[in-house]
């Protein structure tokens, strides 16, 4: 196992739980952590990383300048 695979399965496990949270729990929890909705849960999960690093990085730059 590399850091890839380790990056891919948290984006995959960011994904899901995401997507489950913003049906409400109204669907199973397999129903989206399944090979089928890989691809949308590590797409899901690449972008909520991204966004929170560049928020990161926004509230940083901000502080430091005061």
């Amino acid at each position: 196992m590399t850091e890839a695979d380790n990056e891919l399965n948290s984006s995959e496990w960011f994904g899901a739980i995401l997507r489950y949270f913003w049906y409400l729990g109204k669907r199973d929890f397999n129903s989206f952590y399944n090979p089928k909705e890989l691809r949308k849960n590590v797409l899901i999960g690449y972008l909520v990383k991204i966004i929170v690093i560049i928020a990161i990085l926004i509230t940083v730059i901000y502080y430091s300048q005061k």
